[in-house]
């Protein structure tokens, strides 16, 4: 895979995350450890620097003959001074990613 995960712009960098990695659950495209969400592309953004969460829901339009509009979960977070979006496949992806990140679960009403 990588040789090297790297924090996101504006983050701290995380001891050992190469196995703090492997040892990540994965929800989606995404994984998720005690430590850090890491994406695809081999960043992270250490938990620790998450500040804020917010459940949204973002527009998506596709290309084609048609343009469809799709609406889809997201979670926004504040983290190293940015906001970072993260698109999930399902409303039980955004919810198990928001409840590694907070602690707590999602509640049902939040996602709109």
């Amino acid at each position: 895979m990588f040789e090297k995960y790297t924090p996101v712009t504006g983050c701290r960098e995380i001891p050992e995350a190469k196995q703090d990695r492997k040892a990540a659950k994965r929800i989606g495209q995404y994984r998720i450890s005690q430590k850090a969400l890491y994406y695809a592309d081999g960043t992270y953004i250490p938990l620790a620097d998450i500040s804020e969460v917010k459940v949204e829901t973002m527009t998506v339009t596709t290309k084609g003959c048609c343009g469809v509009v799709l609406n889809a979960p997201a979670l926004t977070f504040m983290a190293g001074g940015a906001k970072r979006r993260i698109m999930t496949d399902s409303e039980k992806q955004t919810g198990k990613i928001y409840e590694a990140v907070t602690g707590h679960p999602l509640e049902r009403k939040a996602i709109s």
